[in-house]
């Protein structure tokens, strides 16, 4: 039996779906706003947590990784979660849903994988609803961070969870499930986030997704960006002033750039989202996606 190693740090990948560092003008970039404190990440302005003060480090991330055209969710969250440069190995990025090479990466090379097998604690604190278990496994349609978790052969949080203050959904709130049909009361986005610390304690690694942003920025929708961006800002806030910074990293990352740009419908050049506070001394500032998953892994198995 694997003796579970004394980790070095926790880590918590906070990860928003679609979030880029872009320009100072708030007319087409909502984090510049400058109303989302914990959030407001530009090419001049540096995020301050009014819990936690400004991160350890902060600035974007290499999304292209020297593949042509705009980066993409599969490849850009497959690299995350493996530290394997993604859109190299497929040849191009792509969007949506892994495909089989993607999907081999992830069974290979997750970072949940990898830390489990060596006696590690590694946990998505995502909620699954009861249609995802209903669908037969051939069906289901995986995202990049739900094969991360499953290549860890660990059971996924379900609705029992998620009642029990055990988990969250991707929304934070239930606004979408509401919509979906789900009869779930509202949380506050400040409630979510401390389900999301008070869980990030107990493991040594975990990951939350959050993927409305992307969609509001497809949308091009104001409201609905603002809407996430709050909601987000609520809930980092509560995490960063529920757990132990000197004991817990929290990296909050994104796969591309969109919703920082409404300017536009697609995915942009940008550079992808990055911040991280907590105890980093001795760790490498990550430049690329690919640098993510390796910065994680050093945090915790460093004098372990």
């Amino acid at each position: 039996m694997t003796r579970r190693p004394l980790p070095a740090r926790r880590v918590l990948l906070f990860f928003i779906d679609g979030v880029g560092v872009g320009s100072e003008d708030a007319a087409v970039n909502p984090l510049a706003s400058g109303a989302y404190p914990a959030l407001h990440l530009t090419r001049a302005a540096r995020p301050r947590s009014r819990n936690a003060g400004p991160p350890a480090l902060a600035g974007g991330l290499d999304a292209s990784l020297g593949v042509p055209g705009l980066p993409q969710s599969a490849t850009g969250q497959t690299t995350i979660l493996t530290g394997v440069n993604a859109p190299a190995a497929l040849g191009r990025h792509l969007s949506g849903f892994p495909g089989p090479t993607l999907k081999k990466i992830l069974a290979e090379h997750s970072i949940l994988k990898r830390l489990v097998e060596q006696g590690f604690d590694a946990t998505f604190l995502n909620a699954f609803g009861p249609r995802f278990f209903e669908t037969e496994q051939p069906l289901r349609r995986l995202s990049a961070t739900t094969l991360a978790s499953l290549a860890a052969g660990r059971p996924l949080r379900d609705w029992s969870d998620l009642t029990a203050g055990r988990a969250v959904v991707h929304d934070l709130t239930h606004w979408r499930m509401r919509d979906y049909g789900f009869d779930l009361p509202l949380r506050t986005p400040e409630e979510a986030g401390s389900i999301i610390a008070r869980e990030a304690m107990r493991a040594d690694f975990s990951l939350f997704e959050y993927f409305e942003t992307d969609r509001a920025g497809h949308a091009q929708d104001r409201e609905a960006a603002e809407h996430c961006l709050s909601d987000l800002n609520g809930a980092l806030e509560a995490v960063l002033a529920n757990v132990n910074l000197a004991e817990l990293i929290v990296l909050v990352v994104s796969d591309h750039g969109n919703v920082e740009d409404l300017s536009v419908k697609t995915h942009t050049l940008n550079p992808a989202f990055f911040a991280a506070w907590g105890p980093l001394d001795g760790l490498a500032p990550p430049q690329t996606l690919a640098d993510v998953a390796p910065l994680a892994w050093s945090a915790l198995t460093s004098g372990a």
